[in-house]
């Protein structure tokens, strides 16, 4: 009996064993001469040409650094926050207000799988964040009742603002008394005591005699704050400085407040701002001639964690969380009060109301670094993030001071500049240094000043979007912090690559600062200064 596939005889020449005839059509052909290529290309070409291809897949391979993401192309991140053009909102605060107040409100069960699909909650840390430890119950138990109470208060109290006659969008006429060489400048804000007048006058001296910044300065101060008439004279003396106090009082021993309210009264439209611990490494003036600053009005730079998707204030504000978009470090800001058709007053405002309901809103973020983000939220507004991530600055110390060739202690950051309009359509360029915010360090004391800022590290790929960077996390070491890969260095030829090129740079921090060796040369001069600020009883 014969089958449709009779078997062949084994001994016959050119069977096939298992019995099946094979009909080699010319398709076959093409198909098994491409992949035969493929196979054998890197065998045929010589040992620079193989490189070379090696190179390419590791460039491309999983998520490679120019197929990532489309602005990637240019190394400027879109801008974040706004409603989409294609809704139709018009940009005004009325349109906005209506807009927030008509999004749907929903219960946490209704809003958590695309939150947590959105930000999964294994990735960059998120839950070991100290902030969002134990604010579950908190979140969940806000009911989609209490998300429209939470918009309707922020409607009412931008009415209550209106009938006291507070300007809330940004006009022309503001700007009418003040002259054209003072509508940009720099804030800080501070106390006219102790150590932190210590730092702020270390902060205003590489600003004016290290990076040459020639910006009018604003120092503003809560009331009683700054009534060292000796230390206020020499500040104005010696950086021409104006100090400034502002209309309201500190609550609940919180300094944040000031922030917000120095924005608002400044006599600047556009203006960078610094905390007192913050020390420019670059002359802050080139921001504003910036692509991001000009694309959107505002920069704010990333913080060390990212948000969780089970916090309440992602239904309040009627978005999905995303990863997209990084928490804010407000150390250092760049402002246009002007942008959005001066509607980034009226966000200066809401954040005053959050910051201002700390039973409200306390739990839902962590003060200014949070509000301005969820403020540009609410009315729907853009805002732009700087294009890099953070770089970790410290030393090989023990947080006691005791050298250690394992244990890196990062106690403050670098944040990175933005990016020239010449460089804008140049994957390569990497911003320089522009901050040293050094937010831990005022907590360490013991340090060896020799090793305070001896090294920096980064993730080799942070452009503020790269999906990579969910390999190098930012982790706490009790009050210092460091960068740590996860998995194998990406890098062609390290043992187990992924070949996704992602990794953690390690250099001195001369070699980062080498664009302007006379920054690294002052900051090597003050660390002991810095390092000795820290000592008990000094």
């Amino acid at each position: 009996m014969s089958t449709a596939y009779s078997p062949v005889n084994a001994g016959r020449s050119g069977g096939v064993a298992s019995g099946i005839r094979m009909r080699v059509r010319p398709l076959h052909l093409i198909l098994m001469a491409g992949i035969a290529l493929i196979i054998g290309l890197p065998l045929l070409a010589g040992s620079e040409r193989r490189d070379n291809l090696r190179a390419y897949i590791a460039k491309t391979a999983l998520g490679g650094s120019t197929l990532v993401h489309p602005s990637m192309a240019t190394h400027v991140a879109p801008p974040s926050g706004g409603i989409p053009d294609a809704d139709g909102v018009p940009l005004t605060l009325e349109a906005r207000l209506i807009n927030l107040v008509n999004r749907p409100a929903l219960d946490h069960w209704e809003a958590e799988l695309p939150n947590r699909y959105a930000c999964p909650m294994f990735t960059f840390a998120r839950v070991t964040y100290f902030f969002h430890e134990g604010k579950d119950p908190y979140w969940h138990g806000i009911t989609k009742d209490q998300v429209r109470s939470y918009r309707q208060k922020m409607v009412d109290y931008f009415r209550e603002l209106d009938r006291k006659n507070v300007p809330l969008v940004w006009d022309r006429s503001m700007e009418n008394s003040t002259p054209r060489n003072m509508r940009r400048g720099i804030i800080y804000t501070g106390s006219g005591v102790g150590k932190d007048l210590a730092r702020m006058t270390v902060s205003l001296h590489f600003l004016r005699n290290v990076v040459k910044s020639k910006l009018p300065v604003e120092i503003y101060h809560y009331p009683g704050e700054f009534d060292n008439s000796t230390a206020r004279e020499e500040l104005t003396r010696k950086y021409n400085v104006d100090i400034r106090e502002v209309s309201v009082r500190k609550t609940d021993g919180k300094t944040w407040l000031i922030k917000n309210t120095a924005f608002i009264e400044s006599k600047f439209t556009q203006f960078v701002y610094m905390d007192s611990d913050n020390y420019p490494l670059a002359d802050p003036e080139e921001l504003f001639e910036s692509v991001e600053f000009k694309q959107s009005g505002s920069v704010f730079w990333a913080d060390l964690n990212k948000d969780h998707p089970d916090n309440a204030i992602w239904r309040i504000l009627g978005r999905t969380c995303s990863d997209e978009q990084w928490p804010a470090e407000s150390g250092q800001v760049v402002f246009d009060k002007s942008g959005n058709n001066g509607l980034n007053l009226a966000v200066l405002h809401l954040s005053n109301h959050m910051m201002d309901n700390n039973e409200m809103y306390g739990n839902l973020g962590y003060g200014d670094k949070d509000t301005y983000r969820y403020a540009f939220y609410a009315l729907g507004l853009n805002y732009q993030q700087a294009p890099r991530l953070l770089a970790s600055v410290g030393g090989y110390q023990r947080q006691d001071g005791t050298s250690s060739p394992d244990y890196f202690c990062g106690h403050s950051m670098i944040q990175w500049g933005l990016t020239p309009p010449r460089e804008r359509h140049n994957p390569e360029y990497h911003p320089k240094p522009a901050f040293l915010h050094t937010i831990l360090l005022k907590h360490r004391y013991g340090l060896q000043p020799s090793r305070l800022f001896s090294h920096t590290k980064r993730p080799r790929a942070d452009f503020i979007l790269d999906p990579r960077l969910v390999r190098t996390l930012y982790e706490f070491t009790g009050d210092c912090f460091a960068i740590t890969l996860k998995g194998p260095d990406g890098l062609p030829g390290e043992p187990n690559s992924v070949l996704d090129g992602q990794g953690v740079i390690v250099e001195t921090t001369e070699e980062v600062l080498s664009r302007n060796p006379g920054v690294w040369k002052e900051l090597d001069g003050v660390a002991a200064f810095l390092a000795g600020l820290n000592i008990p009883g000094t």
